[in-house]
């Protein structure tokens, strides 16, 4: 309960931000009371068993009717990304590793890496632009007025950073216990291949790869702003970034609580995932 309300205090202050720093007549103001007076009425439609509303364009809409709705759409691009990144990090950073082709991959990734993710975003925008004038096929959607004509896009998009990040992790520990004595022992007594992978090799890089599952999860949340903004996904962050509607503090609160609500729903679910694929598979 200390760390639920920690975490809404936390995000109370994170969008207070505006209205407690901010310039005028190029003067810095900061006025730490403007943020009680909006707590406050926040906490008031909270009593009284609303979240408030919020602007889209020159509309008013009630918080509480658009939230779900949104959260399950940017549930559905967290869940996937981060499912997508776990899946290939193993497949491609484990369980085929010891293909040629594979290792020539990873080191195209290692060093696509190198380059910061919004701009891979911003490239990928760049080459779906460029496939529909070569193909006049829509791809992305990039007007204000419109939301996004798919969902596979942006969940391919948001998926680049953490798969890269993850598929490096893994493929790192895998060097380093492919080299242990006890793999060599185990290949000597004509142990199969797989069955080294699935009970050895995995059991040991799990730790590593549930310790970096909440980087993964960072790096997609981080990414999933621009995302959902650039190609107009409705989502949470339409609450935070409200296109014609101003910064609106109740909504920012309510977008970027359900954000971090989801991003450990998330975690919890791949680490519920995982548990399984070890039951099944690695200890049938």
């Amino acid at each position: 309960m200390k760390q639920l309300l920690g975490m809404f205090f936390l995000v109370i202050v994170v969008c207070g931000g505006p209205f407690m720093l901010y310039t005028v007549k190029e003067e810095i103001v900061f006025e730490p009371g403007a943020i009680v007076v909006h707590t406050v009425y926040l906490i008031q439609q909270l009593a009284s068993g609303s979240l408030g509303t919020y602007y889209l364009g020159e509309n008013e809409r009630s918080i509480a009717e658009d939230i779900v709705p949104f959260a399950l759409n940017t549930f559905k691009l967290l869940f996937s990304s981060v499912s997508i990144a776990v899946v290939a990090s193993l497949v491609f950073g484990l369980f085929l590793q010891r293909f040629r082709a594979v290792r020539q991959l990873q080191k195209i990734l290692n060093l696509v890496s190198t380059i910061p993710d919004f701009i891979l975003i911003f490239m990928s925008i760049l080459a779906a632009v460029a496939f529909y004038k070569w193909t006049n096929i829509r791809v992305i959607t990039l007007s204000p007025t419109s939301d996004s004509t798919n969902d596979w896009f942006p969940m391919m998009l948001l998926a680049i950073g953490p798969t890269i990040f993850l598929m490096k992790v893994v493929s790192l520990k895998y060097a380093q216990i492919g080299g242990e004595d006890y793999i060599k022992t185990v290949l000597a007594k004509g142990m199969g291949i797989w069955h080294v992978l699935i009970h050895h090799v995995y059991k040991n890089i799990k730790p590593f790869l549930i310790a970096d599952l909440k980087k993964t999860i960072a790096i997609t949340v981080a990414n999933l702003f621009i995302v959902e903004y650039l190609l107009n996904v409705v989502g949470l962050t339409r609450f935070i970034f409200s296109k014609g509607g101003g910064y609106q503090f109740n909504a920012a609160v309510m977008g970027l609580l359900g954000i971090i609500l989801l991003s450990l729903l998330v975690y919890v679910l791949i680490r519920a995932a995982l548990y399984l694929f070890e039951r099944v598979v690695v200890y049938k």
